[in-house]
């Protein structure tokens, strides 16, 4: 018996290490073997930047109230949304200048977003070449990037500007390089005909492909006060004879749920979880500022870069991010913070209650994976030509 027993004890170990030799010699597998878990230099990293465009409705001009009561509404949605790239559009005009009397930039820098998040926001330099009522500013979170340059590329009743910012990867070292983005901020001129804001959209986009060969990492967003798929202005951001100069909507593309063409004033149950025209059913509650009607079409967007959501250089779009804030699709004709047909539980009711307040406009969102590129050769940033 205790030849027997020796005899299976020797089969039972020269089999186990027989299959540990064979595992060990092919590298793969099954997925919990010590063979399958990376390398220290290769472990996976990665970091999310959350973009949001907004149009604050005339903040600062004293309409809706004095900007440190409406201060106290966008403090509650920055801290429900946390945006690294924000950009603000119709902002009442004022001196861009750094610390100038009246600076609103300034305003929403030091007393909504560093009072929430402290020495964590800076504003791209503001322009107003056009001499327009409103503005537009671009704010970022200086803990991921650094702000190069301003460019303005069209104005035309207000300015629409370019700006150049890199990802600081100082504290992930994901890149091991420097990383540009590009952001362009829009806000067209409203109203039921497209002819103005399809001459603004067009020459901004003419300006934009004579800047590059191919888009980079490149955003375009804001308020387009488009009414439908086929306007000349928004085909002008979509359709190019070039796929390397066109943009997405994401809603459309790479995230399909939606098919064009469409047109959101004529059919808005369509597309009714991406209005962002308006929050307010009543023009006259909370006052009178603004348009009315709840929500009933899709204004605001944000483009992509076929960079960007191929992942070409080490920023993505993460598929199925774009929202827009606070609509639950039931929206349609109603008040964001209605209990009919339903209560909008899609944020918290006082985020609901804080953007039926500040705008009349939804803020639309979207998030970008920094990741490195690990089974393909990142092309080159391509140089601006003027």
């Amino acid at each position: 018996m205790k030849k027997i027993f020796f005899a299976l004890l020797l089969l039972i170990v020269s089999v186990q290490i027989i299959g540990c030799k064979k595992s060990n010699q092919t590298g793969t597998g099954n997925n919990n073997g010590i063979d399958s878990l990376p390398m220290p230099n290769t472990v996976f990293k990665q970091d999310t930047v959350r973009v949001m465009a907004y149009n604050i409705l005339n903040y600062g001009d004293g309409c809706q109230g004095t900007t440190a009561s409406l201060n106290t509404y966008f403090k509650t949605i920055i801290a429900y949304s946390k945006p690294d790239l924000l950009s603000c559009e119709k902002i009442n005009s004022f001196n861009p200048s750094p610390g100038a009397n009246g600076n609103l930039a300034d305003d929403i820098a030091n007393n909504v977003l560093n009072s929430l998040f402290p020495n964590s926001y800076s504003y791209a330099t503001a322009t107003n070449i056009s001499g327009g009522k409103t503005m537009s500013v671009l704010f970022y979170n200086t803990q991921k990037f650094t702000f190069l340059k301003t460019v303005t590329l069209v104005n035309n009743i207000t300015d629409f500007n370019l700006y150049k910012l890199y990802y600081k990867d100082v504290n992930l070292n994901i890149t091991h390089d420097t990383t540009f983005l590009y952001v362009v901020v829009n806000h067209t001129q409203s109203g039921s005909a497209s002819a103005s804001r399809d001459v603004q959209v067009t020459q901004e986009m003419v300006a934009l492909r004579s800047k590059f060969q191919y888009f980079p990492n490149l955003i375009n967003m804001g308020d387009f006060n488009t009414s439908n798929s086929f306007e000349a202005g928004y085909l002008s951001v979509i359709d190019s004879t070039n796929n390397q100069l066109r943009m997405y909507d994401p809603p459309y593309y790479p995230d399909q749920q939606l098919t064009y063409p469409g047109n959101w004033d004529i059919t808005p149950f369509v597309v009714a979880p991406y209005l962002t025209t308006s929050t307010r059913a009543s023009g006259t509650n909370p006052n009178t500022c603004g348009t009315s009607g709840g929500a009933k079409s899709w204004f605001d967007h944000i483009f992509i870069s076929p960079w960007i959501v191929n992942g070409n250089n080490y920023i993505r779009y993460m598929n199925h991010s774009y929202q827009t804030v606070g609509n639950d699709g039931n929206r349609l004709g109603t008040d964001i913070n209605s209990t009919i047909p339903s209560v909008n539980n899609s944020a918290p009711s006082n985020v609901i209650d804080a953007l039926f307040h500040l705008s009349n406009k939804y803020p639309v969102m979207l998030s970008l994976i920094i990741q490195a590129n690990r089974n393909a050769i990142s092309p080159p940033d391509p140089a601006e030509k003027n």
